[in-house]
């Protein structure tokens, strides 16, 4: 039997001058199974299997099917889908030997496996599994099954074993983009990391922003530190952080900094949100997070403030950091402080206290390091 075009030859032509360049991999598992769909292999099903280099993520599952959109599936270290112990996994017999896995799957051994049961039932016939080789070791993986009665014969198991290496190769860049990215994201925050691999790594290469910051604190947390060992002290600044940052990122804002205890973050104003919109979502974001407190918890002190801060690289030699610096990043920081003088959890710069849609109370007026002037400081209003 002759495959009519595209050939195993014009899919791995596509895939190193085009495919390496689709916007991610899951575009680009689509785009292949049609591919194959073309060459009259008769893929059911196709899926991509990767790991990640995430905080929270082992890997990503992306599957296509005929018919249906592209699922995404991100599967967590805590998974028990992972972790169960009566279940054989096909990827598992792929990092064990470093070869491609296939079964028929009218063999009675599909029955030891995760995923394999579910595809019978559907009406697959045959399942195949790559190895792919990023790094040195078989630790992802690229799935093809068919419904064809028989399976897929030699002619189609040749084509999927001719196009490897160049899928290998494209889907090495798409992991290494993604995970650099994944990487940044996590240690840095969403916006600067798109900067960043934009391009903006120069020291020196920042950009003005008008934004309204956060600035947020543990209570206590010299004498916890002091009192507790290193893993207990770990552990309650995980729990404190839980409480702060999905409220950070549910507003819209972006976490720049953990500075032991203390968070930094910034809700820019742009084309889509107004000085006023983005001083209701840093309200909105640290009410949250103080309401989020049990009982007798650790306690917040938090600062709200509005200006403009310069944004982008400082550093020296080859390490940079990208950060938030200027005067009225300053004036957060000073206000922040002012929590522990006043009894207050949440307080307020002047400038913060004008764009709100309801009053504020004022607390006085505060010599603040740093500063020539006392500064006013301002708490919410009761409602």
């Amino acid at each position: 039997m002759s495959l009519p075009a595209p050939s195993a030859t014009a899919i791995s032509e596509w895939l190193l001058a085009e495919a390496a360049h689709l916007p991610d991999m899951g575009v680009l598992v689509d785009a292949l199974a049609h591919r194959l769909l073309d060459a009259d292999v008769p893929v059911a099903r196709v899926a991509s299997m990767v790991e990640t280099l995430h905080p929270r993520f082992v890997g990503a599952m992306r599957v296509w099917e005929p018919g249906s959109d592209m699922r995404l599936r991100r599967v967590t270290f805590d998974d028990p889908v992972i972790v169960a112990p009566d279940r054989k996994y096909t990827i598992d017999e792929l990092q064990k030997t470093g070869r491609p896995f296939e079964i028929r799957l009218d063999d009675p051994a599909v029955d030891e496996y995760d995923l394999l049961p579910d595809l019978r039932a559907a009406g697959h016939t045959h399942y195949v599994l790559m190895p792919l080789r990023f790094r040195g070791d078989p630790l992802h993986g690229v799935s093809y099954s068919t419904k064809r009665p028989g399976g897929f014969s030699p002619e189609h198991r040749a084509v999927l074993d001719a196009i490897l290496p160049a899928l290998n190769a494209v889907m090495n860049v798409q992991s290494v983009h993604r995970m650099w990215g994944d990487v940044l994201r996590a240690y840095v925050g969403t916006e600067p990391a798109e900067l960043i691999l934009k391009g903006a790594i120069r020291r020196g290469d920042v950009r003005r922003i008008r934004a309204a910051m956060m600035m947020s604190d543990l209570r206590g947390f010299t004498v916890l530190a002091n009192a507790s060992d290193p893993e207990t002290t770990v552990a309650a600044i995980n729990a404190y952080l839980d409480r702060v940052v999905p409220q950070v990122v549910a507003a819209g804002g972006e976490v720049l900094k953990f500075m032991g205890d203390g968070v930094l973050a910034i809700f820019p104003v742009g084309d889509t949100r107004d000085e006023r919109a983005a001083c209701g979502a840093a309200l909105a974001a640290a009410n949250a997070a103080l309401a989020a407190g049990k009982p007798g918890g650790p306690r917040l002190g938090m600062a709200l403030h509005v200006g403009e801060a310069a944004y982008g690289n400082i550093g020296a030699g080859d390490r940079l950091d990208f950060t938030v610096i200027g005067r009225d990043v300053n004036l957060l920081a000073r206000l922040e402080k002012l929590c522990g003088v006043t009894g207050e959890p949440l307080v307020m710069s002047a400038p913060f206290a004008r764009c709100l849609d309801r009053n504020a109370r004022e607390l006085g007026t505060f010599d603040l390091k740093g500063f020539a002037a006392p500064q006013p400081a301002f708490a919410p209003a009761a409602r």
